[in-house]
Protein backbone atom coordinates (compact mmCIF):
# COMPACT_ATOMS: atom_id res chain seq x y z
CA UNK A 1 0.00 0.00 0.00
CA UNK A 2 1.29 3.43 -0.96
CA UNK A 3 2.00 6.15 1.53
CA UNK A 4 -0.78 8.26 0.07
CA UNK A 5 -3.38 5.64 0.69
CA UNK A 6 -2.27 5.20 4.30
CA UNK A 7 -2.51 8.89 4.95
CA UNK A 8 -5.99 9.06 3.48
CA UNK A 9 -7.13 6.20 5.66
CA UNK A 10 -5.83 7.92 8.78
CA UNK A 11 -7.65 11.11 7.95
CA UNK A 12 -10.87 9.24 7.46
CA UNK A 13 -10.44 7.52 10.85
CA UNK A 14 -9.82 10.80 12.58
CA UNK A 15 -12.92 12.23 11.05
CA UNK A 16 -14.93 9.34 12.31
CA UNK A 17 -13.56 9.72 15.85
CA UNK A 18 -14.26 13.41 15.85
CA UNK A 19 -17.79 12.73 14.79
CA UNK A 20 -18.25 10.31 17.63
CA UNK A 21 -16.86 12.79 20.14
CA UNK A 22 -19.27 15.38 18.90
CA UNK A 23 -22.07 12.93 19.46
CA UNK A 24 -20.81 11.93 23.04
CA UNK A 25 -23.27 14.06 25.06
CA UNK A 26 -26.09 12.79 22.95
CA UNK A 27 -24.89 9.24 23.36
CA UNK A 28 -24.42 9.60 27.14
CA UNK A 29 -27.91 11.02 27.56
CA UNK A 30 -29.22 8.11 25.55
CA UNK A 31 -27.62 5.65 28.03
CA UNK A 32 -28.59 7.64 31.31
CA UNK A 33 -29.97 5.21 33.93
CA UNK A 34 -32.60 7.68 35.15
CA UNK A 35 -33.42 11.17 36.35
CA UNK A 36 -31.26 12.92 38.96
CA UNK A 37 -32.33 13.89 42.46
CA UNK A 38 -34.08 17.22 42.75
CA UNK A 39 -30.95 18.87 44.13
CA UNK A 40 -29.06 18.00 40.92
CA UNK A 41 -31.97 18.49 38.52
CA UNK A 42 -30.51 21.77 37.24
CA UNK A 43 -27.54 19.94 35.73
CA UNK A 44 -29.63 17.16 34.26
CA UNK A 45 -28.50 18.07 30.71
CA UNK A 46 -24.84 18.58 31.63
CA UNK A 47 -23.42 15.13 32.24
CA UNK A 48 -19.92 16.53 32.14
CA UNK A 49 -20.57 18.45 35.32
CA UNK A 50 -20.21 15.20 37.21
CA UNK A 51 -18.86 12.60 34.76
CA UNK A 52 -15.64 12.09 32.83
CA UNK A 53 -16.22 10.09 29.65
CA UNK A 54 -14.90 6.62 30.13
CA UNK A 55 -12.96 7.79 33.28
CA UNK A 56 -15.25 7.22 36.28
CA UNK A 57 -12.36 7.19 38.78
CA UNK A 58 -11.79 10.90 38.25
CA UNK A 59 -15.35 11.87 39.10
CA UNK A 60 -14.59 12.43 42.86
CA UNK A 61 -12.77 15.62 41.90
CA UNK A 62 -15.87 17.04 40.27
CA UNK A 63 -17.96 16.19 43.39
CA UNK A 64 -15.50 17.97 45.68
CA UNK A 65 -15.35 20.93 43.30
CA UNK A 66 -19.05 21.54 43.86
CA UNK A 67 -19.20 20.36 47.48
CA UNK A 68 -16.32 22.42 48.83
CA UNK A 69 -17.47 22.01 52.42
CA UNK A 70 -17.30 18.23 52.18
CA UNK A 71 -13.92 18.50 50.47
CA UNK A 72 -12.67 20.62 53.37
CA UNK A 73 -13.98 18.08 55.91
CA UNK A 74 -12.08 15.29 54.16
CA UNK A 75 -8.94 17.39 54.05
CA UNK A 76 -9.14 18.46 57.74
CA UNK A 77 -10.55 15.13 58.89
CA UNK A 78 -13.56 16.74 60.52
CA UNK A 79 -17.26 16.13 60.13
CA UNK A 80 -18.75 12.89 58.99
CA UNK A 81 -16.72 12.63 55.75
CA UNK A 82 -13.47 13.57 57.49
CA UNK A 83 -13.98 11.10 60.35
CA UNK A 84 -14.96 8.23 58.01
CA UNK A 85 -11.77 6.72 56.54
CA UNK A 86 -13.61 5.23 53.54
CA UNK A 87 -14.82 8.67 52.42
CA UNK A 88 -11.29 9.69 51.46
CA UNK A 89 -10.64 6.57 49.40
CA UNK A 90 -13.79 5.28 47.75
CA UNK A 91 -15.97 6.88 45.11
CA UNK A 92 -18.67 9.27 46.24
CA UNK A 93 -21.22 7.33 44.23
CA UNK A 94 -20.56 4.28 46.44
CA UNK A 95 -22.79 6.00 49.01
CA UNK A 96 -24.48 8.83 47.11
CA UNK A 97 -26.74 7.21 44.53
CA UNK A 98 -28.08 9.30 41.63
CA UNK A 99 -30.36 8.83 38.66
CA UNK A 100 -32.93 7.33 41.04
CA UNK A 101 -35.23 10.31 41.03
CA UNK A 102 -36.79 11.88 44.12
CA UNK A 103 -37.73 8.59 45.76
CA UNK A 104 -34.22 7.59 46.74
CA UNK A 105 -32.59 9.25 49.79
CA UNK A 106 -28.98 10.04 49.16
CA UNK A 107 -26.36 7.82 50.78
CA UNK A 108 -29.00 5.65 52.42
CA UNK A 109 -28.81 7.94 55.48
CA UNK A 110 -32.41 7.34 56.27
CA UNK A 111 -33.43 5.64 59.53
CA UNK A 112 -31.69 4.86 62.84
CA UNK A 113 -28.73 2.96 61.46
CA UNK A 114 -26.54 6.03 61.07
CA UNK A 115 -23.54 6.15 63.37
CA UNK A 116 -23.63 9.71 64.73
CA UNK A 117 -20.43 9.00 66.64
CA UNK A 118 -18.52 9.50 63.36
CA UNK A 119 -19.59 13.12 63.25
CA UNK A 120 -18.43 16.18 65.18
CA UNK A 121 -21.46 15.80 67.45
CA UNK A 122 -21.66 12.33 69.07
CA UNK A 123 -25.06 11.71 70.61
CA UNK A 124 -25.28 10.87 74.35
CA UNK A 125 -27.86 10.97 77.11
CA UNK A 126 -31.17 12.57 76.30
CA UNK A 127 -30.04 13.37 72.73
CA UNK A 128 -30.41 9.69 71.83
CA UNK A 129 -34.18 9.93 71.93
CA UNK A 130 -34.45 13.15 69.91
CA UNK A 131 -35.81 12.84 66.35
CA UNK A 132 -33.34 13.70 63.56
CA UNK A 133 -35.69 16.34 62.13
CA UNK A 134 -35.54 18.29 65.39
CA UNK A 135 -31.94 19.27 64.64
CA UNK A 136 -31.68 18.62 60.86
CA UNK A 137 -34.34 21.02 59.61
CA UNK A 138 -35.96 20.59 56.21
CA UNK A 139 -33.94 22.16 53.40
CA UNK A 140 -30.80 22.28 55.55
CA UNK A 141 -27.76 20.24 54.78
CA UNK A 142 -27.05 17.61 57.42
CA UNK A 143 -23.55 18.92 58.01
CA UNK A 144 -24.96 22.40 58.53
CA UNK A 145 -26.90 21.42 61.68
CA UNK A 146 -25.67 23.62 64.59
CA UNK A 147 -23.72 22.00 67.42
CA UNK A 148 -24.12 24.79 69.99
CA UNK A 149 -26.58 24.04 72.83
CA UNK A 150 -28.19 27.45 72.58
CA UNK A 151 -29.25 26.77 69.00
CA UNK A 152 -31.81 24.27 70.29
CA UNK A 153 -32.17 25.28 73.94
CA UNK A 154 -32.51 29.02 73.65
CA UNK A 155 -36.06 28.76 74.99
CA UNK A 156 -34.84 26.67 77.96
CA UNK A 157 -32.17 29.19 78.95
CA UNK A 158 -33.55 30.70 82.14
CA UNK A 159 -30.40 32.81 82.34
CA UNK A 160 -31.36 34.53 79.07
CA UNK A 161 -27.78 34.18 77.76
CA UNK A 162 -26.35 36.15 80.70
CA UNK A 163 -23.95 33.25 81.20
CA UNK A 164 -23.07 33.09 77.52
CA UNK A 165 -23.84 30.38 75.03
CA UNK A 166 -21.66 27.60 76.47
CA UNK A 167 -24.50 25.75 78.21
CA UNK A 168 -22.32 22.62 78.50
CA UNK A 169 -20.21 24.35 81.15
CA UNK A 170 -23.04 23.59 83.62
CA UNK A 171 -25.64 21.42 81.92
CA UNK A 172 -25.13 17.88 80.69
CA UNK A 173 -26.75 15.64 78.13
CA UNK A 174 -28.14 13.49 80.94
CA UNK A 175 -30.85 16.09 81.42
CA UNK A 176 -31.24 19.79 80.93
CA UNK A 177 -32.24 20.30 84.55
CA UNK A 178 -29.31 18.27 85.86
CA UNK A 179 -26.55 20.74 86.65
CA UNK A 180 -23.28 19.30 87.87
CA UNK A 181 -20.43 20.69 85.91
CA UNK A 182 -20.42 24.25 87.21
CA UNK A 183 -17.50 24.91 89.55
CA UNK A 184 -19.06 27.24 92.08
CA UNK A 185 -15.70 27.58 93.82
CA UNK A 186 -14.59 29.70 90.88
CA UNK A 187 -17.06 32.38 92.03
CA UNK A 188 -15.34 32.77 95.40
CA UNK A 189 -18.19 31.00 97.25
CA UNK A 190 -17.58 27.25 97.40
CA UNK A 191 -20.68 25.16 97.99
CA UNK A 192 -20.26 22.78 100.93
CA UNK A 193 -22.64 20.96 103.26
CA UNK A 194 -26.32 21.75 102.81
CA UNK A 195 -25.46 24.46 100.25
CA UNK A 196 -24.71 21.68 97.77
CA UNK A 197 -28.36 20.61 97.67
CA UNK A 198 -29.82 24.11 97.74
CA UNK A 199 -31.62 25.16 94.56
CA UNK A 200 -29.81 27.87 92.59
CA UNK A 201 -32.92 30.05 92.61
CA UNK A 202 -32.93 30.13 96.43
CA UNK A 203 -29.85 32.37 96.34
CA UNK A 204 -30.00 33.69 92.79
CA UNK A 205 -33.45 35.25 92.99
CA UNK A 206 -34.88 36.40 89.65
CA UNK A 207 -31.83 34.87 87.95
CA UNK A 208 -29.54 37.43 89.51
CA UNK A 209 -26.04 36.02 89.55
CA UNK A 210 -23.60 38.86 89.41
CA UNK A 211 -23.45 40.64 92.73
CA UNK A 212 -25.12 37.87 94.73
CA UNK A 213 -24.27 38.56 98.42
CA UNK A 214 -22.07 36.03 100.21
CA UNK A 215 -22.92 36.93 103.81
CA UNK A 216 -24.96 34.34 105.73
CA UNK A 217 -27.40 36.92 106.99
CA UNK A 218 -28.36 37.82 103.42
CA UNK A 219 -30.19 34.49 103.12
CA UNK A 220 -30.66 33.49 106.79
CA UNK A 221 -31.99 36.71 108.26
CA UNK A 222 -35.36 35.06 108.85
CA UNK A 223 -33.62 32.14 110.60
CA UNK A 224 -31.75 34.37 113.07
CA UNK A 225 -33.41 33.57 116.40
CA UNK A 226 -30.99 36.02 118.03
CA UNK A 227 -32.63 38.91 116.15
CA UNK A 228 -29.26 40.40 115.33
CA UNK A 229 -28.07 40.57 118.94
CA UNK A 230 -25.06 38.38 118.12
CA UNK A 231 -24.11 40.38 115.05
CA UNK A 232 -24.05 39.26 111.42
CA UNK A 233 -21.15 36.78 111.59
CA UNK A 234 -23.38 33.70 111.59
CA UNK A 235 -20.42 31.49 110.59
CA UNK A 236 -18.91 31.94 114.06
CA UNK A 237 -21.49 29.45 115.35
CA UNK A 238 -23.37 27.96 112.40
CA UNK A 239 -21.88 25.76 109.69
CA UNK A 240 -23.00 24.92 106.14
CA UNK A 241 -23.75 21.36 107.30
CA UNK A 242 -26.95 22.49 109.00
CA UNK A 243 -28.36 25.78 110.17
CA UNK A 244 -29.70 24.10 113.27
CA UNK A 245 -27.33 22.64 115.84
CA UNK A 246 -25.07 25.68 115.81
CA UNK A 247 -21.50 24.92 116.78
CA UNK A 248 -19.84 27.71 118.70
CA UNK A 249 -16.24 27.31 119.79
CA UNK A 250 -16.82 28.00 123.45
CA UNK A 251 -13.14 27.35 124.03
CA UNK A 252 -12.47 30.87 122.85
CA UNK A 253 -14.32 32.19 125.87
CA UNK A 254 -13.31 32.14 129.53
CA UNK A 255 -15.61 29.16 130.07
CA UNK A 256 -14.62 26.21 127.83
CA UNK A 257 -17.34 23.57 127.60
CA UNK A 258 -16.17 20.13 128.73
CA UNK A 259 -17.93 16.99 129.90
CA UNK A 260 -21.69 17.25 130.35
CA UNK A 261 -21.59 20.99 129.61
CA UNK A 262 -21.18 20.14 125.92
CA UNK A 263 -24.69 18.65 125.77
CA UNK A 264 -26.41 21.49 127.61
CA UNK A 265 -28.55 23.69 125.30
CA UNK A 266 -27.31 27.25 124.90
CA UNK A 267 -30.62 28.57 126.21
CA UNK A 268 -30.09 26.84 129.56
CA UNK A 269 -27.39 29.39 130.42
CA UNK A 270 -28.00 32.20 127.95
CA UNK A 271 -31.81 32.34 128.17
CA UNK A 272 -34.49 31.48 125.64
CA UNK A 273 -33.78 34.68 123.68
CA UNK A 274 -30.07 34.85 124.35
CA UNK A 275 -30.72 37.71 126.75
CA UNK A 276 -27.84 36.62 129.01
CA UNK A 277 -24.82 37.08 126.80
CA UNK A 278 -22.42 36.87 129.75
CA UNK A 279 -23.96 34.52 132.32
CA UNK A 280 -22.09 33.87 135.61
CA UNK A 281 -19.39 31.21 135.50
CA UNK A 282 -19.64 29.99 139.11
CA UNK A 283 -21.04 26.47 139.50
CA UNK A 284 -23.45 27.56 142.19
CA UNK A 285 -25.13 29.97 139.76
CA UNK A 286 -26.64 27.01 137.87
CA UNK A 287 -26.33 24.16 140.37
CA UNK A 288 -27.65 25.77 143.53
CA UNK A 289 -30.66 23.43 143.44
CA UNK A 290 -28.34 20.45 143.06
CA UNK A 291 -26.27 21.36 146.14
CA UNK A 292 -27.14 18.66 148.68
CA UNK A 293 -24.77 20.35 151.13
CA UNK A 294 -27.09 23.38 151.27
CA UNK A 295 -24.14 25.72 150.99
CA UNK A 296 -22.30 24.50 154.08
CA UNK A 297 -19.32 23.50 151.92
CA UNK A 298 -19.11 26.88 150.24
CA UNK A 299 -19.73 27.78 146.60
CA UNK A 300 -16.58 26.33 145.04
CA UNK A 301 -18.32 23.21 143.77
CA UNK A 302 -15.42 22.45 141.38
CA UNK A 303 -13.35 21.39 144.40
CA UNK A 304 -15.22 18.08 144.43
CA UNK A 305 -17.52 18.00 141.40
CA UNK A 306 -16.42 17.86 137.78
CA UNK A 307 -18.14 18.66 134.47
CA UNK A 308 -18.07 14.94 133.63
CA UNK A 309 -21.01 14.37 136.00
CA UNK A 310 -22.57 16.29 138.87
CA UNK A 311 -23.15 13.07 140.75
CA UNK A 312 -20.25 10.97 141.90
CA UNK A 313 -18.23 13.92 143.16
CA UNK A 314 -14.50 13.35 143.15
CA UNK A 315 -12.19 15.22 145.50
CA UNK A 316 -8.47 14.50 145.28
CA UNK A 317 -7.98 14.01 149.00
CA UNK A 318 -4.41 12.83 148.46
CA UNK A 319 -3.19 16.06 146.88
CA UNK A 320 -5.44 18.65 148.48
CA UNK A 321 -5.10 17.52 152.10
CA UNK A 322 -2.54 16.07 154.51
CA UNK A 323 -4.62 12.94 154.96
CA UNK A 324 -4.38 10.65 151.88
CA UNK A 325 -7.28 8.23 151.56
CA UNK A 326 -5.98 4.68 151.38
CA UNK A 327 -7.49 1.24 151.75
CA UNK A 328 -10.99 1.17 153.23
CA UNK A 329 -10.92 4.95 153.66
CA UNK A 330 -11.46 5.28 149.89
CA UNK A 331 -14.97 3.84 150.27
CA UNK A 332 -16.05 5.94 153.28
CA UNK A 333 -18.66 8.61 152.64
CA UNK A 334 -17.44 12.18 153.02
CA UNK A 335 -20.13 12.94 155.61
CA UNK A 336 -18.84 10.15 157.86
CA UNK A 337 -15.79 12.24 158.79
CA UNK A 338 -16.89 15.71 157.74
CA UNK A 339 -19.80 16.01 160.12
CA UNK A 340 -19.62 19.82 159.93
CA UNK A 341 -18.95 22.33 157.13
CA UNK A 342 -15.54 21.73 155.60
CA UNK A 343 -14.56 25.39 155.63
CA UNK A 344 -15.11 25.70 159.40
CA UNK A 345 -14.41 22.21 160.76
CA UNK A 346 -11.34 20.07 160.24
CA UNK A 347 -11.73 16.45 161.39
CA UNK A 348 -8.92 14.86 163.37
CA UNK A 349 -6.27 13.00 161.43
CA UNK A 350 -5.68 10.55 164.31
CA UNK A 351 -7.31 7.14 164.15
CA UNK A 352 -8.86 7.62 167.57
CA UNK A 353 -10.60 10.70 166.27
CA UNK A 354 -13.04 8.50 164.34
CA UNK A 355 -12.45 5.01 165.78
CA UNK A 356 -12.63 5.67 169.52
CA UNK A 357 -15.91 3.78 169.75
CA UNK A 358 -14.38 0.86 167.88
CA UNK A 359 -11.36 0.64 170.19
CA UNK A 360 -11.79 -2.63 172.09
CA UNK A 361 -8.68 -1.74 174.12
CA UNK A 362 -10.54 1.19 175.67
CA UNK A 363 -7.54 3.44 175.17
CA UNK A 364 -5.21 1.31 177.26
CA UNK A 365 -2.83 0.90 174.33
CA UNK A 366 -2.73 4.60 173.59
CA UNK A 367 -4.01 6.53 170.57
CA UNK A 368 -1.56 5.21 168.00
CA UNK A 369 -3.94 2.68 166.47
CA UNK A 370 -1.77 2.52 163.32
CA UNK A 371 0.80 0.56 165.30
CA UNK A 372 -1.41 -2.50 164.89
CA UNK A 373 -4.29 -1.62 162.62
CA UNK A 374 -4.08 -0.69 158.93
CA UNK A 375 -6.34 1.29 156.62
CA UNK A 376 -7.22 -1.82 154.64
CA UNK A 377 -9.42 -3.13 157.47
CA UNK A 378 -9.91 -2.45 161.17
CA UNK A 379 -10.28 -6.07 162.24
CA UNK A 380 -8.21 -8.09 162.78
CA UNK A 381 -5.18 -5.92 163.48
CA UNK A 382 -2.70 -7.20 160.88
CA UNK A 383 -0.11 -4.56 161.66
CA UNK A 384 0.85 -5.87 165.13
CA UNK A 385 3.72 -8.34 165.24
CA UNK A 386 3.78 -10.35 168.49
CA UNK A 387 7.32 -11.39 167.71
CA UNK A 388 8.37 -7.90 168.78
CA UNK A 389 7.32 -8.77 172.36
CA UNK A 390 8.83 -11.17 174.87
CA UNK A 391 6.35 -13.82 173.82
CA UNK A 392 6.42 -14.68 170.05
CA UNK A 393 3.29 -16.52 168.92
CA UNK A 394 4.00 -19.94 167.44
CA UNK A 395 1.95 -23.01 166.74
CA UNK A 396 -1.57 -22.96 168.19
CA UNK A 397 -0.83 -19.64 169.92
CA UNK A 398 -0.95 -17.85 166.52
CA UNK A 399 -4.64 -18.80 166.24
CA UNK A 400 -5.73 -17.84 169.73
CA UNK A 401 -7.87 -14.73 170.15
CA UNK A 402 -6.08 -11.82 171.82
CA UNK A 403 -8.71 -11.64 174.57
CA UNK A 404 -8.00 -15.26 175.63
CA UNK A 405 -4.67 -14.14 177.04
CA UNK A 406 -5.17 -10.43 177.49
CA UNK A 407 -8.16 -10.55 179.77
CA UNK A 408 -9.78 -7.28 180.71
CA UNK A 409 -7.67 -5.63 178.03
CA UNK A 410 -4.50 -6.11 180.05
CA UNK A 411 -1.59 -6.30 177.63
CA UNK A 412 1.64 -5.31 179.30
CA UNK A 413 0.65 -7.16 182.50
CA UNK A 414 -0.02 -10.43 180.74
CA UNK A 415 2.29 -13.22 181.89
CA UNK A 416 4.61 -15.02 179.56
CA UNK A 417 4.73 -18.38 181.36
CA UNK A 418 2.53 -21.30 180.40
CA UNK A 419 1.00 -21.36 183.84
CA UNK A 420 -0.36 -17.88 183.21
CA UNK A 421 -2.99 -19.39 180.92
CA UNK A 422 -2.66 -23.15 181.40
CA UNK A 423 -3.62 -24.20 184.93
CA UNK A 424 -1.81 -27.34 186.14
CA UNK A 425 -4.80 -29.59 186.46
CA UNK A 426 -3.33 -32.97 185.48
CA UNK A 427 -0.03 -32.84 187.41
CA UNK A 428 -1.24 -30.88 190.44
CA UNK A 429 2.09 -29.26 191.00
CA UNK A 430 4.11 -32.47 191.00
CA UNK A 431 6.48 -30.95 188.41
CA UNK A 432 7.09 -27.76 190.32
CA UNK A 433 5.41 -24.48 191.00
CA UNK A 434 5.39 -22.66 188.74
CA UNK A 435 5.69 -25.64 186.47
CA UNK A 436 7.94 -25.52 183.45
CA UNK A 437 5.32 -26.86 181.05
CA UNK A 438 7.55 -26.29 178.01
CA UNK A 439 9.75 -29.13 179.29
CA UNK A 440 7.15 -31.58 177.97
CA UNK A 441 4.50 -29.59 176.17
CA UNK A 442 4.88 -27.63 172.86
CA UNK A 443 2.91 -24.81 171.26
CA UNK A 444 1.85 -27.13 168.45
CA UNK A 445 -0.76 -28.65 170.83
CA UNK A 446 -1.26 -28.97 174.59
CA UNK A 447 -2.21 -32.67 174.64
CA UNK A 448 0.21 -35.41 173.76
CA UNK A 449 3.15 -34.03 175.79
CA UNK A 450 6.53 -35.50 174.99
CA UNK A 451 9.41 -35.67 177.54
CA UNK A 452 12.82 -37.08 176.67
CA UNK A 453 13.26 -39.45 179.66
CA UNK A 454 16.65 -40.53 178.34
CA UNK A 455 18.13 -37.32 179.72
CA UNK A 456 17.21 -38.44 183.31
CA UNK A 457 19.47 -41.50 183.28
CA UNK A 458 16.42 -43.80 183.27
CA UNK A 459 15.33 -44.61 179.75
CA UNK A 460 11.75 -45.71 179.40
CA UNK A 461 11.47 -49.00 177.52
CA UNK A 462 8.84 -51.65 177.16
CA UNK A 463 5.90 -51.17 179.51
CA UNK A 464 7.63 -48.26 181.21
CA UNK A 465 7.11 -46.23 177.98
CA UNK A 466 3.36 -46.71 178.25
CA UNK A 467 2.93 -45.78 181.92
CA UNK A 468 1.40 -42.50 182.94
CA UNK A 469 3.85 -40.07 184.47
CA UNK A 470 1.79 -39.99 187.65
CA UNK A 471 2.29 -43.71 188.12
CA UNK A 472 5.84 -43.08 189.26
CA UNK A 473 5.92 -39.38 190.01
CA UNK A 474 3.53 -39.31 192.92
CA UNK A 475 5.35 -36.40 194.53
CA UNK A 476 6.83 -33.20 193.09
CA UNK A 477 9.67 -34.13 190.82
CA UNK A 478 11.69 -31.07 191.79
CA UNK A 479 11.88 -32.09 195.49
CA UNK A 480 11.37 -35.85 195.41
CA UNK A 481 13.65 -37.61 193.01
CA UNK A 482 12.71 -41.18 192.19
CA UNK A 483 15.15 -44.08 192.46
CA UNK A 484 16.36 -45.50 189.21
CA UNK A 485 16.56 -49.12 190.46
CA UNK A 486 13.66 -51.55 190.10
CA UNK A 487 13.43 -52.15 193.82
CA UNK A 488 12.55 -48.57 194.41
CA UNK A 489 9.12 -49.12 192.77
CA UNK A 490 8.71 -52.88 192.80
CA UNK A 491 9.57 -53.79 196.42
CA UNK A 492 5.98 -54.76 197.01
CA UNK A 493 6.13 -57.08 193.99
CA UNK A 494 9.21 -59.01 195.34
CA UNK A 495 7.84 -62.36 196.47
CA UNK A 496 11.44 -63.39 197.21
CA UNK A 497 11.27 -61.08 200.21
CA UNK A 498 14.75 -59.79 199.59
CA UNK A 499 16.47 -63.13 199.58
CA UNK A 500 17.96 -62.39 196.14
CA UNK A 501 18.90 -58.81 196.89
CA UNK A 502 17.50 -55.63 195.26
CA UNK A 503 18.82 -56.02 191.72
CA UNK A 504 15.62 -57.34 190.20
CA UNK A 505 16.96 -56.77 186.67
CA UNK A 506 19.30 -59.75 187.23
CA UNK A 507 16.39 -62.07 186.46
CA UNK A 508 13.46 -59.91 185.46
CA UNK A 509 13.38 -58.31 181.99
CA UNK A 510 13.48 -54.46 182.03
CA UNK A 511 10.23 -52.83 181.04
CA UNK A 512 8.63 -55.73 179.16
CA UNK A 513 7.01 -57.58 182.08
CA UNK A 514 7.87 -58.10 185.76
CA UNK A 515 6.71 -61.70 185.48
CA UNK A 516 9.08 -62.45 182.65
CA UNK A 517 12.19 -64.09 184.15
CA UNK A 518 15.58 -64.35 182.56
CA UNK A 519 17.80 -67.13 184.07
CA UNK A 520 21.33 -65.93 184.71
CA UNK A 521 24.14 -67.80 183.00
CA UNK A 522 25.78 -68.85 186.26
CA UNK A 523 22.51 -70.42 187.42
CA UNK A 524 22.37 -72.57 184.31
CA UNK A 525 25.72 -74.06 185.29
CA UNK A 526 24.38 -75.16 188.71
CA UNK A 527 24.49 -79.00 189.01
CA UNK A 528 20.95 -79.18 190.24
CA UNK A 529 19.50 -76.79 187.56
CA UNK A 530 17.06 -78.12 185.03
CA UNK A 531 14.08 -76.81 183.12
CA UNK A 532 11.65 -77.69 185.92
CA UNK A 533 13.00 -74.86 188.05
CA UNK A 534 11.65 -72.40 185.59
CA UNK A 535 8.15 -73.81 186.04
Amino acid sequence: MSRTSVLVGALVLLAMIGGLLALRPTLERLVSPGPLRPAHAKIEARCGACHYSFTPSAENGKCKACHAGVANDVRTRTGFHGRTPAAAKQQCRACHLEHQGAVQFAANLKGTGFDHGKTDFPIHGKHRGVACANCHKSGMKFRAAPAACVACHVKDDVHQTRFGKNCASCHSESGWKIIHKFDHAATGFQLVGAHQTTACADCHVANRFAGTPKQCVACHLADDVHKGRNGTDCASCHTPLSWKGALFDHGRTRFPLVGQHRAVPCTACHGARNERLRPPMQCAACHRKDDVHKGVNGSNCATCHSPASWKGAFFDHNKATRFPLLGAHKRVRCATCHVKPVHSFKPSRECAGCHVRQDPHQGKLGRNCAACHTQDRWRPAPGFHHAATRFPLTGAHSRVACADCHRNMQFRAAGVTCASCHADIAHKGRFGTPARCETCHTTARWTGARFNHDRTGFSLTGRHARLACNSCHTRPAATARLPVGCYGCHKADDHHEGRFGTKCETCHVGGDSFKTVRVPANARRHPDFDGRHLR
